[in-house]
């Protein structure tokens, strides 16, 4: 059998080096997933959105005996539906900590308005907002 000089394996000076590229972008690269994203005032803003539209679907299921409001409450951290069906029913979908809200109520009517006309400012690492129309259309603004 032939002898051969190669052997299989990787070079000290291979290991060094992908371990260097490995340091320098853990360096770089952690520090984005060890913070809030900026993904979460997004995701909040389309959870908002979300809200506004059940509150108004519920409105309008609920007829006339319809008592649905949405409340924006950034001191208990918390975006709540609240409405009357046997009984007072509330929903709430939790605000991480690293965003802020700005407070606000709604009521929406059986024919899915909405009243006041509201913007709800979202602050995080980017600002966002709600905004709410009197036909109880929410979007994006």
């Amino acid at each position: 059998m032939p002898r051969s000089d190669r052997t299989n394996g990787f070079t000290l000076i291979e290991l060094v080096t992908i371990i260097t590229i490995l340091g320098i972008l853990a360096v770089y690269v952690a520090p984005r997933f060890l913070q809030s994203s900026a993904f979460e005032s997004r995701t909040i803003q389309d959870q908002l959105l979300r809200a506004a539209q059940e509150a108004q679907q519920l409105a309008m299921s609920k007829g006339l005996g319809a008592n649905v409001q949405l409340q924006v409450d950034n001191t208990n951290k918390r975006i709540r539906i609240q409405f009357t069906d046997a009984g007072t029913q509330t929903r709430d979908t939790p605000i991480p900590a690293g965003i802020t809200l700005s407070n606000a109520t709604l009521n929406y009517t059986s024919l899915g308005d909405a009243s006041p006309v509201t913007t709800i400012v979202i602050t995080g690492d980017t600002t966002r907002q709600v905004c709410i129309e009197t036909s109880g259309y929410a979007h994006g603004c």
